[in-house]
């Protein structure tokens, strides 16, 4: 093999040099060449073909057809071409293609194929699994891109296609952050994309997914959804998750709705099917007791369906608003805690009519085949058993796969014999052996043993001197049929797994009826192997025991193990699990945190708030630094708070004036404030964002206490004193979440849950609240003090603005507060096609504050004269808006930065075509100029929408494109000869110097350049 890379002319191909080869140590690199100039072994290449369909991870020698069978193509693989075929076209640095799998599902695979498509056309490299550090790679996937340093001369480079499979360690945006620094440093302009990164990743659709059907869908398109909406209803039939939901999101005009409903005609026989159209008929900020109540019937409804019928329900929920949906799943789960029979009582299929819908997402491999999957699998199946004979018999990984994923497959090669042993001789080394297998392999799927270890444990038992302690493979030779032994990156092989997660589901299943609990076999792994070899084994006892996965809605209380001993009502062995291992790993938080969870949530004994206590100190001693580990503590004091001990049972409590409460409410808030000083010292750290936790965690035990109390009824003074203490500071947080919420959003994509601005509106009411004044009119005079408070009326009702524009004084020339708050009250009104000021006249009043003092305003002045000035031709000595720009970075900087680094800022206007307060165009005003009109070729989302989400192609009829250039990869907008310098929304998409033109938004930060375009 001569080590060749594609050049940037189709068809030829470069060398690379001996000692940049050496260096991309993080790098597994498919060549161009690789196997070609080799004579290939025969014998070799059969083993290696043979252990791949037994169930070890696939080789590169594994796709080099003239020495295999093909691999078969999984639904995804051309669809994945395609969308790199694109991507290969697009004048961007940076891309991503997204792959969701499941475990078990060939997703690995998929991706090894998808590079080996590629080897010939695009530098193919998978990031080697371990704990890399990002700015390295990031280096090392430019040097690959480069691969020369002669002025970045342009016939050596070429774009990478890098496969990244994380696992436990989500890095894309860490990593494409130092790519985009690196290419900047580094000067390298290019007309094709440096790296399109293939980010795999993880997730149980067996739990919960989202389809989409977009407006008008060809008969094509409904067929394919169909199908996968029936794969995903098979799917979940065959899950153990008691409710599990499929989010069909469907325009309004797609026959989504009649779609569903065909499905329950065709499994019918399979479930108890129900239809419920718009089900939800009440608001939970209108009246929370009405909803809980329609909550609790709903559920009782779908209950005693289940218990009727004994069959799994099959429910469609046809609406078009499903926030409210949240709520009946978590009635739902916490009803079906003790419901022990095997798999799925409800399916839902949540089906959200829309008046527009959001394109495809990621690509997505289950353990379920298509018709199609299921066809190509049953042909490779005869081609393999014509080849391999007898022995194809024994390819369990692949004969799973092509058996459509069922889990009576997977049990049936566990053999009679097998079972045999295991009941002869539960404490052999070889069940323990296997047992522990079976748990990792399926709690942590992709897991493995090392034969060093496996072969150290061996030696813990005594054998008999004329024996001799036996290898591995003799010792495990009952069960080697379900085994693979392979090779993690070295010649020999050195891992030991089963051949399949399914396999080790079954396994588990087998030992646990022949009396082995999983909490023996966990605790016996965790001391006979674990113990001594801590370091080997600190991500898999992780997962097992401390990593919480994702659920319905949101994050499970425990880790998935936990969860199955808890189901036996058994949580005195997870606490036992815990305490070995954080004795084991003495240095770890995480389980003296999920300790304390564990005591504060699931323990029923007096002592529960007392022991959770002390492990949430003892994990907060472990690393003080961190936010989340002090929340516990926070949480472990909130929970406490309404709950107190009568005779042998802890009760909730609606009143209380003990000093016991208060002193516990004294604690809570205590605990929540050391957790926003360690969220503050955290900053320090560029990569971490601010968390709310503990400012949230403040506010729900100031809401919980004022309840507890009632000020209602008289009171000690010491009780008056302590609620009015605590006024200042609830306001203060208050102040703090009204422009965090408005200025930014966790991403482009998602926002903040609802009950986050809620619960802070509901805190703050309840304590300023006062004489005949309703709590919404508190809240609204609070509102309009404020910029970010005001805005909330653009959203919400313009009359209440229009009704307090009195208390908006027109402001004296010096009081910049005042003189913001008025223009942005006209801004608003005119948004509104409400009457209001002449633009000139405010304009004025921004103009002698500039005169007065340009620089050290705030960043909301900043803004208005932005939005104010930028169309104004004709204004003489306006002001300098490059300055602006600059003081407005330089304020947002000392103002807001720390706490909104990490989050999107939300454009709060755009530059539009209208004349004068017309042409600002705002961004959270709802149907309005053209934004809300359906997308034909992007369901789900409006135009604008799509353009802050990233569409590079969408076109916004209410918005004027601006005219720049790009230099040093900073984009400037030229204005009347003046060059202003404006952000990026995806700095990847600057890659190159010249002309270019893009739709201007203003953030809080400045302005900001969305949909660049370069000529041609």
């Amino acid at each position: 093999m001569m080590y060749q890379l594609p050049s940037c002319n189709p068809g030829e191909t470069i060398s690379i040099p001996p000692e940049l080869r050496d260096s991309l140590s993080y790098l597994n690199i498919v060549w161009s060449d690789m196997f070609e100039a080799e004579e290939i072994n025969p014998d070799r290449a059969r083993q290696q073909e043979v252990h791949f369909l037994k169930g070890a991870p696939p080789t590169w020698l594994n796709f080099y057809t003239s020495a295999n069978l093909p691999l078969v193509e999984r639904d995804g693989f051309n669809y994945l071409i395609q969308l790199i075929e694109r991507k290969k076209e697009k004048s961007c640095l940076i891309s991503d293609v997204s792959l969701r799998y499941q475990p078990g599902s060939g997703g690995s695979t998929l991706g090894m194929q998808v590079l080996w498509h590629f080897r010939r056309d695009l530098r193919c490299a998978r990031v080697i699994d371990s704990d890399f550090d990002t700015k390295e790679l990031s280096k090392q996937v430019l040097d690959l891109f480069l691969l020369s340093n002669e002025e970045h001369a342009e016939q050596a480079q070429k774009t990478v296609l890098l496969l990244l499979d994380p696992k436990d360690k989500p890095v894309k945006n860490e990593l494409r952050e130092n790519l985009i620094k690196d290419i900047h440093n580094r000067d390298i302009n290019t007309q094709t994309p440096v790296v399109i990164i293939l980010n795999w990743n993880t997730e149980d659709f067996s739990l919960k997914d989202t389809l989409i059907l977009g407006s008008k869908p060809s008969e094509e398109k409904i067929k394919q959804l169909k199908e996968r909406l029936l794969q995903q209803v098979r799917l979940q039939r065959k899950s153990q998750w008691k409710v599990t939901t499929t989010n069909l999101l469907c325009d309004e005009d797609s026959g989504g709705s009649a779609l569903a409903r065909e499905i329950l005609e065709d499994v019918r026989d399979e479930f108890t099917c129900g239809t419920w159209t718009d089900p939800f008929k009440t608001e939970i900020s209108e009246n929370k007791d009405e909803f809980t109540r329609e909550i609790e019937n709903m559920t009782d409804e779908l209950l005693g369906k289940y218990k009727t019928h004994k069959k799994p329900v099959l429910l469609l929920l046809d609406h078009k608003d499903d926030k409210p949906l949240r709520h009946l799943l978590k009635n739902l789960q916490s009803k079906l805690q003790q419901d022990q029979t095997d798999g799925p009582a409800f399916v839902i299929i949540n089906a959200v009519r829309k008046s527009v819908v959001r394109g495809p997402g990621p690509v997505k491999l289950k353990l379920e085949l298509l018709p199609e999957e299921k066809e190509r699998f049953a042909q490779k199946s005869l081609e393999i058993e014509e080849k391999h004979k007898e022995m194809s018999k024994t390819f369990h990984a692949f004969n799973i796969i092509q058996g459509g994923f069922q889990k009576e497959h997977a049990e049936k090669v566990i053999t009679g014999e097998m079972v045999n042993h295991i009941e002869k001789d539960k404490t052999s080394t070889s069940t323990k052996l296997l047992s522990f297998l079976a748990l990792i392999n399926s709690y942590v799927p992709g897991s493995h043993l090392s034969m060093s270890l496996c072969e150290k444990f061996i030696e813990q038992t005594e054998w008999p001197m004329d024996e001799g302690k036996p290898s591995v493979e003799e010792l495990m030779k009952p069960f080697m049929d379900l085994i693979v032994i392979f090779s993690d990156g070295e010649e020999t092989a050195n891992c030991l797994r089963l051949k399949h997660p399914m396999i080790a589901d079954a396994c588990l299943k087998m030992v646990t009826e022949n009396k082995l609990s999983r909490f023996d076999i966990t605790l016996d792994f965790l001391n006979k192997m674990v113990k001594g070899n801590e370091s080997n084994y600190e991500q898999i006892c992780n997962r097992l025991l401390s990593t919480r996965p994702e659920g319905l809605t949101g994050k499970e209380m425990f880790s998935r193990l936990n969860l199955d001993i808890m189901k036996e009502g058994k949580n005195n062995e997870c606490i036992k699990l815990l305490e070995t291992a954080s004795h084991l790993f003495s240095t770890d938080p995480f389980y003296p945190q999920a300790l304390a969870r564990l005591y504060y949530i699931k323990d029923n004994e007096e002592s529960k708030y007392r022991e959770a206590e002390k492990w949430a100190k003892k994990a907060i001693e472990r690393d003080p630094k961190k936010y989340y580990i002090r929340d516990t503590l926070g949480q472990v004091h909130k929970n406490h708070l309404s709950r107190i001990w009568i005779g042998s049972i802890w009760i909730n409590v609606k009143k209380t004036r003990t000093d016991t409460h208060l002193s516990i409410a004294q604690s809570a808030i205590k605990a929540f404030e050391d957790e926003e000083k360690t969220a503050e010292d955290e900053l320090d750290d560029r990569f971490t964002r601010f968390n709310i936790r503990g400012h949230l965690g403040f506010l729900h035990v100031c809401k919980e206490i004022y309840d507890l109390i009632s000020p209602k009824n008289p009171l000690e003074q010491k009780y008056h004193d302590f609620i009015n203490g605590l006024r200042g500071k609830v306001e203060s947080k208050y102040d703090f979440f009204e422009w965090y919420l408005t200025f930014s959003s966790p991403s482009n994509k998602t926002e903040e849950p609802e009950y986050v601005r809620r619960d802070v509106e509901d805190c703050y009411k309840l304590y300023f609240t006062q004489g005949t004044q309703t709590e919404e009119e508190t809240l609204n005079e609070k509102k309009l003090k404020s910029f970010a408070g005001m805005l909330h009326f653009l959203k919400s009702d313009i009359n209440v603005l229009k009704q307090n524009l009195s208390a908006i004084e027109k402001p004296q020339s010096e009081d910049e507060t005042q003189t913001v708050l008025y223009v942005l009250a006209n801004i608003i009104l005119s948004q509104a096609g409400e009457p209001a000021g002449e633009t000139e006249e405010l304009q004025d009043m921004l103009q002698k504050l500039w005169s007065t003092e340009a620089e050290g305003r705030s960043p909301e002045f900043y803004l208005l004269v932005l939005l104010l000035f930028w169309p104004d031709e004709e204004k003489p000595n306006p002001p300098n808006l490059g300055d602006c720009v600059q003081y407005m970075s330089q304020s947002y900087e000392e103002t807001y930065q720390k706490h909104l680094r990490g989050r999107f800022l939300v454009p709060l206007f755009f530059y539009g075509k209208g004349e004068g307060l017309q042409r600002l165009v705002h961004a959270l005003k709802p149907h309005q100029n053209g934004l809300e009109r359906p997308v034909p070729s992007r369901p789900h989302q409006t135009d604008l929408k799509l353009l802050t989400q990233g569409d590079e192609r969408v076109e916004v009829g209410c918005l004027q494109r601006i005219d720049g250039n790009v230099e040093n990869h900073q984009v400037f907008a030229v204005r009347n000869g003046q060059r202003i310098k404006v952000d990026t929304y995806n700095q990847a998409s600057v890659c190159k110097q010249g002309h270019v033109s893009f739709y201007l938004g203003f953030t809080i930060r400045g302005p900001v350049a969305y949909n660049i375009t370069y000529p041609n």
